[in-house]
């Protein structure tokens, strides 16, 4: 990390150090000490809640220890990193800041988007992008999403009223213990730290038993790299005269090819007719992807839904959900796939009568599907749309036809016609869009997924079909990269770099001592391909119990947590209650211990998205209950039962903001 990170963190933890007395100024209460453990975009939202709490209302002199290696805020997206790595969300749906669509969760603290703290720094601060238009339907780098949490960090530590005192300890967990009154003592390798509250916070982290470069060789003349992350790192050692297999057709693939394209020097251009081409730079070695579909994700429509538009349900309510949930497990399948595909349909039609017919007929169709049962539904679908034109679940499931899968130059030219025809919806948005529309839903309705799953809501054969069928095709076909990248993968193909047209069902083969591993066709096995470098482009979710880190470890043999099980089904993560305290092994509930994001993924569903505006995100519901949870028990537990106003001034936003993007916005 550059010098200037460090700078602007000292001057922050030198400025948050010095208190001055005030005349008149109570007697302090007794000091509540907590611990936050990883301060990425999670740990940021505790902070965020704390912080928001304590403006409006004292609970207790309060000491903040956040531990973090990294540069406060980033967690894994590294402001140093290269610009082709890319935010998978629009900058105008991106937030750190709780809103007034957020119920439950305390007090509403003012803070920037990422769109709009782009508009207020692109002025002056932003470089080589100065003067270049901002948009809120854009997506930026994972870099400049790591200024922007970098700067939220500092923004909340301005913000933070004088009785709040915020200490950064740059310094990974090594140990934890729990101590006779319940507080806790947290280890690293420069000294020991007691807290009496304590949140888990740490994000991303990497599985134990690989080596520390992520790669190795098996056999000898091939080398796999099993985690391509660092990308730039992990990459360095592959030349032009290499062929790379890359096994997984997922967003890790894009950026994969990024490195290995732009990254080296090549160029992405737009010719005349508005096609992407691509620039070789002569560096970039050949590349093979496969996957177990044998096809990429589709692309990302163009955002029509603003920053807080989403689809409402009519069919998968929430409250439906739960009412099920009441007195059984419930089966995917059979009980929310049906209301999910209802409201699909519904998307589409209403999506598709608008652009094909007229709005009225598509209100009316609309008013009468919402009535109907299903096979009624299905009858208005025939009566209103031709058979060629309907939707269909199972031809987004498998679009591969029959004939595609006769040879492997058939293969190749349907998949490019595919992927030119996905582009072409993609154009036509995420509301007027048909098909793009009914897609947007699954992403829209998580929150109504995540009341069927957390907490083991499924069955467990239900849970697991859930996470090895369902989840991959959700991911295909719903939270797909930007169409640049489709557009980018057809130009690679194009200029004769990238090559994937091996068909479903397609592996790496282990060869035979001193032979290199061959990528071959499941279909066609004549169609194969030796590799010099196998990039292993999944990032699975790896058990607490596999991390590679001293301190999830750690905690599981102390007995301070346990695994999630849904039956005897271990889908990951540590199990936590629904105020997201942390759950012993011998099933005893610690009330002054809360764990928030990815370590709790498993017993909660897709918690690696970052909070978004207006819609009640579920990363700022969650944080503010748990700290409103601990916020009861400081008051509950120090002499003065009731939190006490603040009788002094605290800092403004517009204060904050200048501190921020003096020691925490870009250089």
């Amino acid at each position: 990390m550059s010098k200037r990170y460090n700078h602007a963190i000292a001057i922050n933890l030198s400025r948050r150090s010095v208190k001055l007395p005030i005349p008149g100024e109570k007697q302090p209460m007794t000091t509540a000490r907590i611990g936050i453990i990883g301060m990425g975009p999670r740990g940021l939202t505790v902070l965020e809640r704390i912080v928001a709490n304590e403006r409006v209302r004292k609970s207790a002199n309060i000491e903040i220890f956040v531990f973090d290696p990294h540069p406060p805020g980033v967690g894994c997206h590294d402001p140093e990193q290269e610009d082709y790595l890319l935010v998978n969300t629009v900058a105008g749906q991106i937030t750190q800041f709780s809103d007034h669509s957020v119920v439950g969760a305390g007090p509403i603290l003012e803070g920037p988007s990422f769109y709009q703290w782009l508009e207020e720094q692109r002025s002056s601060k932003l470089g080589r992008w100065s003067g270049q238009p901002v948009s809120p339907d854009k997506y930026y780098s994972r870099a400049l999403f790591g200024r922007y949490l970098y700067w939220v960090y500092h923004y909340l530590a301005a913000l933070a009223p004088s009785h709040v005192q915020i200490n950064l300890v740059q310094e990974s967990i090594l140990s934890t213990d729990r101590l006779a009154e319940d507080s806790w003592v947290l280890s690293t390798k420069s000294g020991s730290f007691c807290v009496n509250y304590l949140f888990l916070t740490t994000g991303h982290t990497k599985p134990a038993g690989k080596p520390t470069t992520a790669a190795h060789r098996q056999p000898q003349s091939t080398l796999v790299i099993d985690d391509p992350y660092p990308i730039k790192a992990t990459t360095e050692t592959i030349t032009a005269d290499m062929t790379v297999g890359i096994e997984g057709m997922g967003l890790t693939m894009f950026d994969v090819l990024g490195a290995l394209t732009t990254g080296r020097g090549g160029r992405f251009v737009q010719d005349e007719d508005g096609r992407t081409r691509y620039l070789p730079s002569g560096q970039e070695p050949r590349l093979v992807a496969y996957s177990r579909s044998g096809l990429p994700l589709t692309a990302r429509a163009v955002n029509q839904k603003g920053v807080s538009i989403q689809y409402k349900a009519r069919f998968l309510l929430a409250d439906k959900v739960r009412a099920m949930r009441a007195g059984r497990k419930l089966d995917f399948v059979t009980d929310i796939f049906p209301l999910l595909l209802a409201d699909m349909q519904f998307a589409y039609y209403e999506a598709y009568l608008r652009e094909r017919r007229d709005p009225v007929t598509s209100m009316l169709f609309c008013n009468q599907f919402l009535c109907a049962d299903v096979a009624s539904r299905e009858a208005l679908i025939r009566q209103y749309v031709p058979e060629a034109d309907r939707f269909s679940w199972d031809q987004l499931v498998n679009p591969v036809p029959e004939d595609a899968l006769a040879t492997p130059e058939d293969y190749h030219d349907w998949l490019m016609a595919h992927l030119r025809k996905d582009l072409h919806e993609a154009g036509k948005g995420n509301v007027q869009g048909p098909l793009k529309a009914a897609c947007d839903v699954v992403r829209d309705l998580r929150d109504n997924l995540r009341a069927a799953i957390d907490h083991g809501g499924l069955t467990e054969a239900s849970h697991r079909w859930l996470l090895s069928e369902f989840v991959p095709i959700m991911n295909r076909i719903a939270v797909g990269p930007p169409m640049s990248r489709i557009a980018e993968l057809l130009a690679l193909v194009e200029a004769g770099v990238l090559e994937m047209s091996y068909g479903p069902g397609t592996t790496c083969r282990p060869a035979k001592p001193g032979e290199r591993m061959r990528v071959v066709s499941a279909l066609w096995p004549d169609r194969s391909t030796a590799v010099d470098v196998l990039v292993k482009a999944r990032v699975p979710m790896h058990s607490p119990a596999d991390d590679s880190t001293p301190l999830l470890r750690g905690l599981l043999k102390a007995g301070y947590l346990r695994l999630f099980h849904n039956g005897g089904f271990h889908p990951g993560g540590i199990e936590v209650t629904r105020e997201f305290n942390w759950v012993t092994a011998s099933g005893q509930v610690i009330d002054n211990a809360w764990a928030l994001g990815i370590p709790t993924e498993g017993v909660k569903f897709y918690t690696f998205v970052v909070p978004r505006s207006g819609v009640n995100s579920t990363a700022l519901v969650d944080a503010g209950r748990a700290v409103s949870r601990m916020i009861s028990l400081i008051t509950g537990h120090e002499p003065a039962p009731q939190p006490e106003p603040i009788e002094t001034p605290v800092p403004t936003t517009e204060y904050a903001s200048a501190f921020a993007s003096l020691y925490g916005a870009l250089s």
